[in-house]
């Protein structure tokens, strides 16, 4: 398996590269994989500017096992050091990736099913998150994709994916994953030495993706409330001013998305853009409807609250 870092390049173009790299090579998509630790990786490929051509030949240097190339503005790919006129045609991109390490051996999961497609996995997850107890692996086809250590609020990635990308992944395959409980010390087996992460932003970030909440949407046409538990992790909040305006309200009461629209003066997109991560990841729950509700924006107390809101933004320039 070619463990591939690309530094310069856009996702885009990450994506292009590596599809290029497997094509020249006839290899399948799982032997050349993105990875974004420089320790972890097989070869290096920078666009060509001075900056980066010097940290890359610093970085290398002290990694001689590591393979370095050059994307140059014409697309070619070249060698980092020795011959750097000569540009890599198929064969040779074919003759290196071929060389590179085998990949490890993967181990199938051998463990009952726990939970199989997208609500029955949204919901198993939405309880270990909440319980802080165990620890699971989602598996496709067979073997493992992403470990998770729900009591230490972990993940082990075991192929090194980026969480973009990893995102990506479980949101096209969210049907055909499966999740399986697993014992603390096959967590660890599975897991070696490979870097501890976060588990709350890759989670975050795949609940970002529209695919599969087809019936928490229905549940929020029909005015489900939405409250939440606690403050989100600050890192998949980052800079989002409404994300914030959400959590400050939904902490003090459950509103529907009309509500929260009507409220903060923000569109019901962007209430549910933060309701499903936030659904996913354990930080809300729904609510049944108020019986007789009627939108709280049309009561003084909301009229009072949107105004606030809004002038809070105009003195900040929002």
């Amino acid at each position: 398996m070619a463990r591939v870092l690309v530094v310069g390049s856009d996702i885009q173009g990450e994506h292009a590269l590596l599809q290029r790299l497997r094509s020249a090579a006839a290899l399948p998509a799982d032997t050349v994989r993105s990875c974004r630790d420089l320790d972890d990786c097989d070869l290096l490929v920078i666009k060509d500017t001075p900056a980066l051509r010097n940290a890359a030949l610093r970085m290398v240097r002290e990694r001689p096992k590591i393979q370095f190339w050059i994307e140059d503005q014409d697309g070619h790919l070249r060698h980092g050091q020795g011959d750097e006129h000569a540009v890599l045609d198929d064969h040779a991109i074919e003759h290196a990736l071929r060389q590179m390490p085998a990949a490890p051996v993967v181990v199938p999961i051998e463990e009952p099913c726990a939970a199989r497609g997208a609500k029955a996995i949204t919901r198993a997850l939405r309880e270990s998150l909440q319980s802080r107890h165990g620890h699971a692996v989602l598996a496709l086809k067979g073997l493992p994709v992403l470990l998770l250590d729900f009591e230490q609020d972990q993940m082990v990635v075991p192929d090194g994916s980026g969480n973009a990308e990893l995102a990506q992944l479980l949101s096209d395959d969210f049907e055909q994953l499966a999740l399986h409980g697993i014992a603390a010390k096959r967590y660890q087996q599975l897991a070696g030495e490979l870097p501890r992460q976060s588990l709350r932003p890759l989670l975050w970030h795949w609940g970002q993706h529209p695919a599969h909440w087809h019936d928490l949407d229905v549940r929020l046409q029909q005015h489900a409330r939405v409250r939440l538990l606690r403050w989100p992790d600050f890192r998949v909040l980052g800079h989002q001013h409404d994300s914030f305006r959400l959590c400050s309200l939904l902490l003090k009461r459950a509103c529907s998305v009309d509500e929260c629209a009507s409220l903060l003066d923000i569109s019901g997109d962007a209430v549910r853009a933060f309701v499903h991560p936030a659904y996913l990841c354990g930080y809300a729950a729904l609510e049944a409807p108020a019986g007789g509700s009627r939108l709280i924006g049309g009561n003084d107390a909301g009229g009072l609250l949107a105004r606030m809101w809004r002038s809070v933004r105009q003195r900040s320039g929002g």
